[in-house]
């Protein structure tokens, strides 16, 4: 055999090599992303699992037994007649919730979310020591892709602050908060315009006055230990941004909650906001920062 025929194979055998091992990885890489794509799936289904468990366990339809709010009567806003009549839509609850029990479990645990015009969502809301564990972790300290509903943990637990904020992922499968953004429509918003936080200490209906998606460092975020024409004047502009049209009465003495959650844009928010308007309401903060 010529030395030109010699390196003609051995170059046409190193050519083979090369595409069997480039064959090899591609069905590596394949077969690499398929399991992770079912490993997440699986931790998805986990999630929704674990939290259908936990919604047929410790939650009931309401057994009639209304919660008074917290907190004295000293700390709740006096209100003109004038004010009741815009001011205070009452309502029963949907749900009757066992939080001795769920506390029991996890005693981060500090309320409950249910929205009237996507009954799906319906979560526990937790408060960590941060804002990064639950990002990945459910109710039970599970590691898991789909995290919990969780609230701002400067926030003060009862909800008592002027402007509370409750995170939750915007999941694939449209678990947590992934139905969030259909509250932007307006035929959806006009259908059932209500948010529920059930808590220990009573059952808060909120009027959403606004949603929009946003930055994700927008004032929509701010946060106030104190009412006042600042507290008022943001609320004003948050309904005045938002997307769905509508005439909430807004004031100073508002108690307002922001449900947020990511979109396709890795810098823009999708925010929901309502307005206690039960006579059940949370107490007024101290106009004070508080410990986290």
């Amino acid at each position: 055999m010529s030395r030109h025929s010699s390196k003609k194979k051995k170059s046409s055998n190193i050519a083979k090599a090369v595409r069997i091992l480039i064959l090899i990885t591609a069905f590596a890489v394949f077969f690499y992303a398929l399991y992770q794509i079912l490993t997440i799936r699986s931790g998805y289904q986990g999630a929704v699992d674990e939290y259908t468990a936990l919604q047929e366990s410790f939650t009931s339809a309401y057994d009639g037994n209304s919660q008074a709010s917290s907190g004295s009567e000293a700390d709740l806003p006096v209100l003109t007649p004038e004010e009741e009549n815009w001011l205070i839509e009452d309502a029963d609850p949907p749900l009757s919730v066992d939080f001795a029990s769920l506390q029991a479990i996890n005693p981060e645990i500090v309320g409950w979310i249910y929205i009237d015009a996507r009954p799906t969502i319906s979560y526990p809301i937790l408060r960590g020591s941060d804002n990064d564990y639950y990002l990945h972790h459910t109710f039970r300290g599970e590691d898991n892709f789909s995290g919990s509903i969780f609230m701002e943990y400067t926030n003060s637990a009862d909800f008592s602050d002027p402007n509370t904020i409750v995170y939750g992922h915007n999941m694939k499968n449209q678990s947590m908060f992934g139905l969030l953004k259909y509250l932007r429509d307006q035929s959806v918003y006009d259908s059932a315009p209500y948010f529920w936080i059930l808590t220990p200490e009573g059952n808060y209906r909120y009027h959403i006055y606004a949603a929009f998606e946003t930055p994700y460092d927008s004032d929509a975020y701010t946060l106030f230990y104190g009412r006042g024409d600042d507290f008022l004047a943001w609320e004003e502009k948050m309904q005045k941004n938002s997307e769905v049209i509508n005439d909430v009465a807004l004031a100073v003495s508002d108690h307002t909650v922001l449900l947020s959650t990511c979109t396709s844009d890795s810098n823009i928010r999708c925010v929901v906001l309502g307005k206690c308007v039960s006579s059940a309401r949370p107490p007024m903060a101290k106009e004070v920062p508080h410990d986290s």
